[in-house]
């Protein structure tokens, strides 16, 4: 029986997870519950693990050779902490939990150069060379523009109402930011002006950050990958932000990524066992990951 790579990325609210053997090959993909333990406790975290390697390797764990575990930026955990969580799962596989911008960047399906664009409550922008260097960019407040900050804290603490401290929880709660980007379609489609505004706001921040980046670019046809709710979660903001990208780099290839941090934790899982990744194994990596994107990207979901 073949054995099991497993790439994990966590969102704080829910675990995308990719399968793939050692050739390169991704064999199936899906969602489970966050195993980010710092969040929702030891116990919780072992038990929504225990269900995502019982829906992809059976009962036991025997089956999986190694395992990364990446967690989106501020969520700095250690393997150390891991320990306590696959401990008794996963015997003798190999660990290892990686940066979440590497992973990211890695798990985009291009041999390209590519740029890895995060919406979420501040937005990152990370530039991956075809010489293997890596810059990225941040936005230092919200995304939303500060002329519009009052009526955009009335609007949020609507749409994240169980929240009691809802600005906090917007900075790690994936959910509460995808209510808000649907809320903002929701509203411009009523023909709330105000809403427009506030997409527009982000679109263009967005765009910001990756042209920060275009100094950089060594060639006129990028990869743009999009994550993150609020770009994928609003198709307002997501439009816009694509047009005013392709104005900008007409030569950009333009796709959604919401698997690539998943995508690259699996390709690090190879690198527990093998110093580099040979040729043939990042381009079975790649005509695969254009599989899964063709055919859907969810194949299952191991519930919590």
């Amino acid at each position: 029986m073949d054995q099991l790579f497993l790439g994990i990325a966590d969102t704080n609210y829910c675990a995308f997870i990719v399968v793939g053997d050692s050739s390169g090959e991704i064999l199936s993909t899906g969602v489970g519950g966050s195993i980010n333990h710092r969040r929702w406790g030891i116990k919780q975290a072992r038990r929504n693990l225990q269900t995502i390697i019982e829906t992809v390797g059976g009962e036991s764990g025997s089956r999986i050779a190694a395992a990364c575990f990446t967690y989106i930026k501020g969520q700095l955990v250690t393997k150390q902490e891991m320990l306590p969580i696959v401990t008794g799962l996963m015997e003798g596989a190999a660990v290892q939990v990686a940066d979440f911008a590497t992973t990211a960047a890695l798990g985009i399906h291009s041999p390209k150069e590519r740029v890895f664009l995060m919406g979420d409550h501040l937005g990152l922008a990370i530039l991956q060379s075809e010489g293997g260097q890596r810059h990225e960019v941040r936005c230092g407040e919200p995304l939303w523009n500060n002329t519009r900050r009052r009526e955009a804290d009335v609007m949020l603490q609507g749409v994240c109402s169980v929240c009691q401290e809802w600005e906090e929880d917007l900075r790690g709660n994936e959910r509460c930011l995808l209510d808000v980007a649907q809320s903002l379609d929701s509203l411009i489609e009523e023909g709330d002006y105000w809403a427009l505004g506030v997409a527009c706001d982000i679109a263009c921040n967005l765009v910001r950050l990756v042209g920060k980046l275009g100094n950089r670019f060594s060639r006129p046809d990028p990869v743009i990958g999009f994550y993150g709710p609020l770009l994928l979660g609003s198709e307002t903001i997501r439009q816009r932000v694509q047009y005013l990208l392709e104005i900008l780099f007409p030569g950009a290839e333009v796709m959604d990524t919401p698997l690539a941090p998943a995508k690259g934790a699996y390709l690090s899982s190879l690198l527990t066992r093998k110093k580099e990744l040979k040729q043939e194994v990042l381009t079975t990596f790649y005509n695969s990951a254009h599989s899964v994107m063709q055919r859907g990207w969810l194949d299952f979901v191991a519930d919590n």
